[in-house]
């Protein structure tokens, strides 16, 4: 049994995956331990982005776009409402807001939503898009991007995006 599910969804990462994420989550454990005391709240949908860029590298969801921008606005939304209260309601709110802002912006990016939802579960600054979000989805997407390049077994990230062949607007020549 336990062979045929690893036949079916066949998963190699490099070892230096798993001190990747280490290091990116353990350094928010050793945060909150120490000193701000909020992040181990923001450990699930951060590392929910962290699956998502090495386990699906190639796919829209894990494009630097949308983990930065759609996570950032989608925090952005819940820090609106939170100027206005706080609870699992309005966290609801945010939610559906950002799930339903996120795809027309061509950001699709589920951890989003989670994002959405902290500022009005935790109370946290109404800076914590620029002040949390934002710095965490650059390190992710920078970091993954500069591993991908220079540790020979990473996935390839970010999806390369090729231009159009250039075309040739010259006439054939009749000769």
């Amino acid at each position: 049994m336990r062979h045929s599910f690893f036949r079916r969804y066949p998963f190699h990462l490099p070892w230096q995956t798993y001190i990747w994420l280490t290091a990116i989550l353990g350094s928010f454990g050793v945060m909150d331990h120490f000193f701000l005391h909020v992040t181990a709240f923001l450990v699930p949908p951060y590392a929910a982005i962290l699956t998502l860029i090495v386990a699906l590298p190639q796919k829209d969801v894990s494009q630097p776009a949308p983990i930065i921008a759609g996570g950032t606005l989608s925090a952005g939304v819940g820090s609106l409402l939170a100027l206005w209260g706080h609870g699992p309601l309005l966290a609801a709110v945010a939610g559906i807001v950002a799930f339903s802002m996120l795809p027309g912006l061509g950001l699709f990016f589920p951890p989003g939503v989670a994002l959405a939802m902290v500022p009005l579960l935790i109370k946290t600054t109404p800076w914590f898009p620029l002040l949390s979000v934002l710095p965490f989805t650059l390190l992710a997407c920078g970091s993954a991007s500069w591993l991908s390049a220079h540790v020979k077994k990473w996935p390839l990230y970010p999806k390369l995006i090729r231009p159009p062949a250039p075309r040739n607007f010259m006439p054939a020549s009749k000769e």
